[in-house]
């Protein structure tokens, strides 16, 4: 299937926009494995700072989200994660700072870090105030405390 046929991704995006549900239960209970730390520390230093932590967890949206493939968010691909918003979301604008059409991982872990909810949430895990996650923090924490993505919180909030 040629996905960069509009027509096509259009009803790709309609058909699968139906399909998604996020379970709130399972993303609060989730636990970071050793492994998915070691892949988020992408400087190998033994400990997880905000960009770092917050890029993992844009990463881990796209997955589901970013049906091109092409690792950013278009409007088409957010108006499929948030049908009732539609595709001229102004959170959907304001997130993407340069005005391209497409929320980039820049912008993404931007909008990530500064939000609240993460950033209280990681300075409760860091239980050394050293402004990093290291493992045993990260293992001792809240399951899921730091999923926050694009798609699970209001731009606004």
């Amino acid at each position: 299937m040629n996905l960069r046929n509009p027509t096509l991704l259009l009803l790709c995006f309609l058909i699968l926009s139906g399909c998604r549900t996020i379970d709130k239960e399972t993303v609060k209970t989730a636990k970071m494995t050793p492994a998915e730390f070691s892949v988020a520390d992408t400087d190998g230093d033994g400990k997880l700072t905000k960009k770092e932590a917050a890029k993992h967890q844009h990463r881990e949206a796209l997955a589901e989200f970013d049906l091109d493939d092409d690792g950013k968010i278009s409007a088409a691909e957010w108006a499929a994660a948030r049908p009732s918003a539609g595709e001229n979301d102004p959170h959907f604008n304001a997130l993407d700072k340069n005005s391209d059409g497409t929320i980039e991982e820049d912008e993404a872990i931007l909008f990530i870090t500064e939000h609240v909810s993460f950033s209280d949430q990681f300075r409760k895990l860091d239980q050394n105030g050293d402004f990093s996650l290291h493992w045993e923090e990260i293992d001792a924490g809240v399951p899921g405390s730091l999923s926050v993505t694009l798609f699970s919180i209001h731009p606004d909030a």
